[in-house]
């Protein structure tokens, strides 16, 4: 099984700390003592790292079993599936597709401009936080092919044959029928005929708060990849790249920096961009406008500190963000804790 981070091009760069978010005395040290430590800038060669996992997870058939800083690929034609655990895939830069328990995905292509996957069964949360004009990424279930056509978070069941929508938008077909499904509706995939009803939103299970702390763990590690992208030579040119994954050491997982403004989450975690990481250690009050689609409401005294829920307990699994400790959220490998509820340790799941 080959791994993704022989698939990555890195580039060095320098570590910092954002006060009231990142708080271990020891990662500070750290990192003032190194400014030019391990943090590094990566661009995916192709979608499908199996970037964190919980409990029982395989590909083919063969158990994933995790190595601090080594993701499995997913290759064309592979399955993935979930018995009593969970997963989170990276696809495209700033594609995050996360499976729930007793769930099958298979990967049909996982090349970046034609990135295709299957919903065999149980559910998938995918979350778009930057869609490239070369890049497609589309999902077959229940005989229907959707195609995501905007950022957004999409939930796809294949028990239930169904496509909801919680943020932008995706272009069903089934058959000769075509269907555009926008925010708060949900497209039943029925073969026969495409059925458009509307749901609630807040309407949430657990599957859905365990998808949103995901999303808060991997921008904690964003706000350091970002600073040290921002000090290094390579922000120079990062403004011309598409955006690219980041392999964070502190942390022991990728993140995503988007090429400008700031990401915010459907979930509601920011993503700063290297030009931008500013912003996560002075916030103010007022709108950050920060590019066309990324304007950030930044209120007196927030943070990305603040976006932690609460709700339920925090990842236990590895992989990506997988050296993580109770009492306090996670804590990185450095040493820092991440601020957000307590986890009863081992391979439990979020509720």
């Amino acid at each position: 099984m080959t791994h993704a981070r022989a698939d990555f091009s890195r580039v060095a760069g320098a570590a910092g700390c954002r006060a009231g978010y990142l708080v271990g005395c020891a990662a500070i040290l750290a990192i003032s003592l190194a400014p030019h430590a391990c943090a590094q800038s990566v661009i995916s060669a192709h979608s499908g790292v199996i970037h964190y996992v919980e409990g029982d997870v395989s590909i083919d058939g063969t158990p994933v079993r995790p190595k601090f800083a080594e993701f499995p690929d997913v290759k064309a034609g592979q399955l993935v599936a979930t018995a009593e655990g969970r997963a989170e895939i990276l696809l495209t830069p700033g594609v995050f597709l996360r499976m729930a328990e007793n769930s099958s995905v298979r990967m049909l292509s996982n090349s970046l401009a034609d990135t295709r996957l299957e919903i065999v069964s149980g559910s998938a949360l995918v979350e778009v936080g930057q869609l490239l004009e070369h890049n497609a990424i589309s999902f077959e279930a229940a005989g229907a092919h959707v195609e995501l056509a905007k950022k957004g978070l999409f939930r796809i069941d294949a028990s239930s044959a169904s496509l909801r929508v919680f943020e932008g938008q995706a272009r069903v077909t089934s058959g000769s029928q075509n269907l555009t499904a926008r925010k708060g509706h949900q497209i039943h995939l029925d073969s026969a005929k495409l059925v458009d009803t509307k749901f609630e939103t807040k309407d949430t299970d657990a599957f859905y708060r365990w998808s949103s702390r995901r999303a808060e763990y991997v921008a904690a590690a964003n706000v350091i990849s970002a600073r040290v992208t921002s000090n290094s030579s390579y922000a120079s040119g990062f403004t011309s790249n598409p955006g690219a994954w980041s392999w964070n050491p502190y942390f022991g997982m990728f993140t995503f920096l988007p090429a400008s403004g700031v990401y915010w989450s459907p979930f509601g975690a920011p993503f700063y961009s290297p030009s931008m990481a500013w912003a996560a250690y002075a916030p103010r009050r007022g709108t950050l406008v920060a590019g066309p689609g990324y304007g950030v409401p930044m209120g007196v005294g927030r943070s990305p500190a603040s976006i932690s829920r609460g709700a339920g307990s925090s990842p236990g699994g590895t992989l990506g963000g997988g050296r993580m400790r109770a009492n306090g959220g996670g804590s990185p490998t450095g040493g820092a804790s991440l601020p957000g509820p307590r986890v009863s340790g081992g391979r439990g799941r979020g509720r």
